[in-house]
């Protein structure tokens, strides 16, 4: 790119910008040095440094940059040999390496570190041992410290005893009674590095003194008197030496400095690079930038595009175009009325393109594609050269002479105002013949044009397109928008008509201008209101689908918010219920001996609820009889009994178990089938099918409440005697069994049993 194509399409104006951006004074060098890269490798790298920096700046802020002062000078001085540098100098390189702390410290806090922030925390290096021997050798004002070395330490000390001891016996001398009719004032000043009185003239009547300055009236004089002129030597003597060894401290810090003078380089090369893409980022964030992808396939796709400046000089009221080159295309050729933004929109597209291969985010909405070009040329202006002797149009030859004799191919060409300056026809055939020759070459030409005849080529050649700025007919105001594959027209007599230009003037153009011009216009001005139309319904229906889908998302949320408060509600509800069970689980595991008629109140309540024949009736009943159990209405056959013939067991089909005589009535033998009987038994959801409950891996609120269920149908049932089956574990869940059926009116025993630990046998009342 030359200077003249950048300066042209305001590439150079845009790194002012960027500088104004910048932190550090060492950062502007950098930008201004900004130029298109060369290969799609550099740019890509470029674009994820400026994504790096941006993710931090989005997530913690700006970075603290304001306060890096510029040490360049200082590392120029210790690059030389015997150079020794001054005590604000040190103070300098303190804040410098204080920064640099600072800064990665910064980083290192990030939410988001991309490789490129991790490499330069890696590359700023704190170099605390330097900056903490800065520290404490020079104080905050710039003075060499008291603890800089024994020997100040000691000088300053001996001077701080003998200027006091001066300071006393001058003090005491004007207090005695000769001297105080010589005393000019009372105070005590320094002339010439030496402690003296204000006297006055005729003083030497009174005392012997050395006079080392007069007032600028003559009417006082600075003398020291005899008494204290050994006591101001040796302080002379003694500052002397203070000042030379100040000077060993600092050349001996400068030295040790100069031991990391490539650390200090490197620093300051990783905080300037740091700050240049800053700059970019900052930037990116002012304007709404987003990242280009740059690729080779030559395909322009920039969808929102804003030019910095207009943004700039127009602040919100910005109209942002959509620059749209297929890769197909190799021409496109802009036109319609002055004024009317076609210029604005040759350089948009030449600016945005240099800033997409600078590697430099750009000034659009979605995902731009921009294709990588050899080089961008732009021909803008009026380029007549008086020294020369040369016209406009002459001058505009040869550049476009020039250019073509130097392009290989893959350049973008910008040419404003193709033609002009010259007789419309010929200046058209010029014209389509220099496009002509630039697309064989494998340019692509963007130009602007008022030629009809060139618009015309645009329709008829497959590698070209039209672009037409918009244009209100009935405000006769520019639009600054890009309307594709249809020509503007320039529209000058409606210009003038629309700016009051005497009737008779508008008259005669129009007479002048011939018909089959007028048609033309006419045609194109028909075009572009008919596009217009079906644009604007296109829009009217794509806000309608908008709002349409942003009503459905609406419904949608609410549906799921509804749920969710419904889904909280029953959470909150269970909760409290559960709360309820627990406390009442817990009042009645607290119970006293006394609520255990209420137990079995519940009991008999039960029974007479579930049992069908609640009558005991006393039958003679013996091994081997056949019984119904009256409370299940199932049948089976006796095997065995106890001692007193209380109670029976009884086997029903597959189930065995243990029934008191009362609930047994005999029946006769069944007769004889082919499908084993053993009796039917209608079980129903209470029974209990045999005399043990397991809830090992139960959490224990709900084995109790298990349990509690099982005893409940067992006593229905009729059942003596249960197990509970619970294990052994951590013996948490044993204990509380324990605990919960201990002193339970209804139950005669609690023990466990010898067989198994982990089993509790319960004998039921």
């Amino acid at each position: 790119m030359t200077n003249k194509t950048l300066q042209y399409l305001d590439y150079l104006k845009l790194l002012d910008i960027f500088e104004s951006y910048a932190l550090t004074p060492f950062a502007e060098e950098s930008i201004s040095n900004l130029r298109p890269l060369n290969t799609l490798e550099a740019i890509t790298e470029r674009q994820d440094r400026i994504e790096a920096v941006l993710d931090v700046v989005r997530w913690e802020g700006r970075f603290p940059l304001s306060d890096v002062p510029d040490i360049r000078s200082i590392l120029k001085r210790l690059a030389i040999k015997d150079a020794v540098l001054e005590a604000k100098e040190f103070l300098s390189l303190g804040s410098f390496l204080k920064a640099c702390e600072d800064i990665a410290n910064f980083l290192k806090k990030a939410y988001s570190k991309k490789p490129f922030i991790e490499e330069v925390i890696q590359r700023i290096s704190p170099l605390v041992a330097v900056y903490r021997r800065i520290i404490r050798t020079i104080n905050t004002e710039g003075f060499i410290e008291d603890t800089a070395s024994y020997d100040v330490s000691r000088i300053r000390a001996d001077l701080f005893v003998l200027r006091d001891r001066t300071r006393k016996r001058l003090e005491r001398l004007m207090e005695k009674e000769p001297v105080r009719p010589i005393l000019q004032d009372v105070y005590i000043s320094l002339r010439n590095g030496r402690y003296v009185v204000p006297l006055k003239p005729n003083f030497n009547e009174v005392l012997q003194g050395i006079v080392h300055d007069y007032s600028h009236s003559l009417k006082t004089s600075f003398v020291e008197p005899i008494e204290v002129v050994e006591l101001n030597n040796s302080i002379n003597i003694l500052e002397k030496e203070e000042k030379e060894e100040e000077k060993r401290i600092l050349k001996d810090l400068t030295d040790f400095v100069r031991g990391s003078a490539v650390e200090l380089e490197m620093d300051l090369r990783a905080i300037e690079e740091l700050d240049f893409f800053h700059s970019l980022a900052v930037f990116s964030l002012e304007f709404d930038c987003v990242r280009p992808d740059v690729r080779d396939d030559g395909l322009i796709e920039i969808r929102g595009a804003k030019n910095p400046f207009i943004a700039l000089s127009k602040k919100g009221g910005t109209v942002p175009v959509d620059i749209l080159m297929d890769r197909e295309k190799s021409a496109m050729i802009i036109s319609g009325p002055n004024a009317g933004g076609k210029t604005a929109a040759l350089k948009t597209i030449g600016l945005l393109c240099l800033m997409a291969q600078s590697g430099v985010y750009i000034p659009a909405v979605g995902n731009p594609e921009v294709p990588m070009f050899a080089n961008v040329f732009a021909i803008i202006g009026d380029e007549q050269d008086i020294t020369m002797e040369l016209s406009s149009f002459t001058a505009h030859m040869n550049i476009i002479k020039d250019l073509y004799g130097i392009v290989r191919g893959s350049e973008l060409i910008l040419i404003d105002e193709i033609g002009g300056n010259t007789e419309p026809q010929e200046a058209s055939a010029l014209s389509m013949g220099i496009i002509d020759a630039f697309v064989e070459k494998g340019c692509k030409v963007v130009v602007t044009t008022h030629l009809n005849l060139l618009k015309a080529y645009g329709y008829a050649k497959p590698f070209a397109i039209n672009v037409a700025t918009a244009f209100d007919s009935e405000t006769m105001n520019p639009l600054y928008r890009l309307v594709y594959g249809t020509a503007g027209y320039s529209n000058a007599i409606n210009v003038a008509k629309n700016i009051h230009v005497q009737k008779e003037i508008i008259d005669r153009s129009y007479a002048y201008l011939g018909k089959q011009e007028y048609m033309l216009n006419d045609l194109i001005s028909t075009l572009e209101l008919g596009k217009r139309r079906v644009e604007d319904e296109q829009q009217e229906l794509k806000r309608l689908r908008e709002e349409l889908q942003g009503r459905l998302l609406l419904v949608r949320e609410k549906r799921d918010e509804y749920f969710k408060k419904v889904e909280e509600k029953c959470d909150a509800k269970l909760a409290e219920l559960e709360r309820e069970l627990d406390d009442v689980r817990k009042e009645l595991a607290k119970k006293e001996r006394s609520s255990v008629m209420k137990g079995k109140e519940k009991v008999k309540y039960l029974r007479q609820r579930f049992v069908k024949t609640a009558q005991k009736i006393e039958e003679n009943i013996n091994v081997g009889d056949y019984v119904k159990v009256r409370t299940l209405g199932a049948t089976g056959h006796v095997v065995a009994t106890d001692k007193d013939a209380k109670s029976f067991e009884v086997v029903m089909g597959n189930v065995r178990t243990k029934v008191d005589a009362g609930l047994l009535e005999r029946i006769p033998k069944p007769k004889e089938s082919r499908r084993p009987t053993g009796g039917t038994i209608h079980v129903s959801a209470e029974l209990v099918p045999a005399p043990e409950i397991k809830v090992i891996g139960l959490r224990v609120e709900e084995a109790l409440m298990e349990v509690d269920r099982f005893l409940d149908r067992a006593i229905v049932q009729g059942i003596p005697q249960v197990k509970v089956v619970h294990g052994i574990g951590t013996g948490r869940l044993m204990s509380a069994v324990k605990d919960h059926l201990s002193g339970v009116g209804y139950i005669k025993s609690l023990r466990r049993d010898e067989t198994n630990p982990g089993v509790t046998i319960i004998d039921l009342s």
